[in-house]
């Protein structure tokens, strides 16, 4: 059988000699001496000291999920506002809203200020971003108005799209990327349900006690871990928005289960008081605790306080949440 074939010849250089593994070689270092792709946000935001590993919401939900079983009380009709009221908390914290900065707007109560986006680039938690973009996208809202939006709390057709869907999954299954949960699926007789126990147990027991140095101690002293470390911003104000939002989520009795009746009793009072304390602007750090409990939070907040003189504007946002969780029982 005849036909022309192709005969398939190594090159060679000047030299005479056969280049082909040499350029396998240099192919070789061509390959090896290539960079990894990567984003610079991406690494930018995990490198940030003053963000703790948590978001408020997550410690919000864990404190409320129970450590074998994996999911939240069927009877908790709270949650679900109080986490949407968390995620406006977050954003402020992160320097991302503030209220809008009007001279007129004391004359309206503080939830019912108007918010602006300040910083709109990405944070790395889903639902801030998500929060971020619509707000982002519309008119300044007031406090109140995107709590409810978020929740899903509106009559207005062209906005009912804002609900943030699948919250508390969503932050169930944020706690697994970060090895704090577990996912499992439990059956229930009539369905199956996805449930996310808890895999470390230290992280929810350090959340609690920073929840305690507040409520039980005569003197707050705060401890620190590598979820929550010494170096992240607003220390205190964080802390006190734990507590504020574990109460009105109905979650904080599940902190206390360890401490007797009175002072199981004591805590809860001490909760209420700084939920009052806190929920108006500028904070009133005068009126000392009738209780005997954490004296000297006043002062730490105010030295604190000191360090942030340029963020006046978004700790309205914090109180107007506040006020708007004190009111809690008669929105719902």
């Amino acid at each position: 059988m005849s036909g022309l074939q192709r005969r398939r010849v190594n090159r060679v250089d000047s030299s005479g000699s056969n280049n082909e593994p040499t350029r396998g070689l240099e192919a070789q270092e061509d390959s090896s001496s290539k960079k990894v792709a990567y984003d610079p946000e991406e690494v930018k935001l995990t490198d940030n000291v003053e963000v703790p590993k948590l978001t408020l919401m997550e410690e919000v939900l864990l404190l409320g999920l129970r450590d074998k079983e994996g999911y939240l009380s069927f009877w908790n009709d709270n949650i679900s506002y109080a986490l949407r009221g968390c995620i406006v908390i977050e954003l402020a914290l992160r320097g991302k809203i503030r209220v809008v900065d009007d001279s007129a707007r004391k004359r309206f109560d503080v939830s019912e200020r108007l918010i602006e986006v300040t910083d709109s680039s990405k944070t790395g938690e889903v639902l801030l971003d998500e929060a971020l973009q619509l707000m982002k996208c519309d008119e300044p809202l007031s406090i109140t108005n995107w709590i409810d939006l978020l929740s899903g709390e509106t009559w207005n057709p062209l906005k009912i799209n804002y609900q943030l869907k699948q919250v508390r999954e969503r932050l169930a299954k944020g706690l697994v990327d970060k090895g704090v949960l577990r996912t499992e699926m439990k059956n229930f007789f009539l369905f199956d349900m996805a449930t996310h126990p808890v895999t470390d147990t230290s992280c929810k027991e350090a959340i609690k006690r920073r929840i305690l140095s507040v409520l039980v101690p005569r003197n707050l002293e705060l401890n620190y871990n590598d979820y929550f470390s010494e170096r992240v911003s607003f220390k205190l104000i964080r802390t006190i928005a734990l507590i504020c939002g574990a109460y009105r989520a109905n979650v904080l009795e599940n902190v206390l289960t360890s401490l007797g009746y009175e002072k199981r009793d004591n805590a809860i009072g001490r909760a209420d008081e700084i939920l009052k304390q806190f929920s108006e602007y500028p904070f009133d750090l005068d009126t000392q605790t009738e209780s005997g409990i954490s004296i000297n939070l006043n002062k730490e907040v105010g030295q604190e306080l000191q360090q942030h003189p340029e963020s006046t504007l978004q700790l309205e946002v914090l109180a107007g949440v506040f006020e708007v969780f004190s009111r809690m029982d008669m929105l719902l």
